[in-house]
């Protein structure tokens, strides 16, 4: 393992009984930290969660690279639509991230040099000192073995063996002690590591749906908008429609009396579904303040049934509104 096991949420559960999108959508909207493991055979590619993002992936055949990143990606996409093998999923403290990262994306200190040569306890207590993000990685000829530092606390060990995290910091000294071992050490401070670019990995067409699909839903929103508009109705500060949502508050501006991304939507299809309706609940109560609850409702099914007319051969977006029910949506 590229990456350690950390805490079980569920082992070895056959990939058609996950809901990828949904699970995608609850990383970014939980920050969720730890790694996603899909098992092929004697292949499995490991996805590692940072903060609900995914810097890093590899696929691993007996312990040889196979891919790295996003190719890597490619392949557990591939390998889940074909509905084929296990997934895991394990939780990490967000605090042992950083040192795992600091291996892939910063300057080693000490690159590969012969383990004889180096005290371990200068190293570790050089990795305890505050501020600072230390990752000491011991080779040999059986195995890898990782030792991790967040801000001069020890977070852990595990080999690559079985990718179990162990405490016991004493067992480096017995590593230094073997004859074929070679030694890297990688720290950085804790605010370099925010300056590091860290790539933020997609789930290919998986991931990119639930934004177009937002989009789509948008060119209602702001089709009722433009309708209201053209009768002379409109809304002083539409941007305080979007207050308090927990989404689309911080996903959506609205510039010109148009809903637009500003950011990548992080949540649930249900959550973004119910939000997009609560947005279409707010106009219309707004608008309801000043014209009345029945004229306004008159104008939105009329509306609603011109973007209907006009939109009818667009199976996508008539499969949405199908979903919200917006002609029922009360005011």
């Amino acid at each position: 393992m590229k990456f350690p096991l950390g805490q079980e949420i569920y082992k070895r559960t056959p990939v058609y009984l996950i809901n990828l999108k949904e699970l995608i959508s609850w990383f970014r909207l939980e920050r969720f930290n730890g790694v996603l493991v899909e098992e092929v055979s004697n292949v499995n590619t490991q996805v590692l969660v940072y903060d609900g993002i995914i810097p890093k992936a590899f696929t691993e055949r007996n312990g040889e690279i196979l891919a790295e990143d996003s190719n890597a990606i490619e392949i557990f996409v591939n390998d889940y639509l074909a509905r084929n093998g296990f997934l895991s999923l394990f939780s990490y403290d967000k605090e042992l991230i950083p040192p795992l990262l600091i291996l892939y994306f910063s300057t080693p200190n000490i690159f590969r040099e012969e383990s004889y040569l180096f005290i371990p306890e200068r190293l570790i207590e050089e990795s305890k000192k505050e501020n600072s993000i230390s990752h000491i990685l011991i080779e040999n000829s059986e195995d890898k073995v990782h030792f991790l530092f967040y801000d001069g606390k020890f977070k852990g060990y595990y080999s690559e063996k079985d990718g179990i995290i162990k405490e016991d910091i004493s067992f480096l000294s017995e590593l230094f002690n073997k004859s074929d071992s070679f030694i890297s050490f990688y720290q950085i401070s804790c605010g370099e590591f925010h300056k590091l670019n860290i790539p933020s990995l997609k789930f290919s067409f998986i991931e990119e749906e639930i934004t177009k699909w937002v989009e789509k839903l948008l060119e209602y929103v702001n089709f009722i908008m433009r309708y209201y508009e053209s009768h002379g109705m409109y809304i002083e500060n539409t941007n305080k429609i979007l207050d308090g949502l927990n989404i689309l508050c911080s996903s959506l501006v609205c510039l010109d009396n148009k809903f637009i991304i500003k950011k990548e939507i992080m949540g649930s299809y249900e959550e973004v579904e119910g939000e997009i309706v609560e947005v279409i609940r707010r106009i219309n109560r707004e608008l309801s303040d000043l014209w009345g609850e029945k004229f306004v409702h008159q104008k939105y099914i009329q509306g609603y049934k011109k973007f209907i007319e006009e939109y009818k051969n667009d199976k996508k977006i008539i499969e949405l509104l199908d979903r919200i029910n917006p002609e029922n949506i009360e005011f």
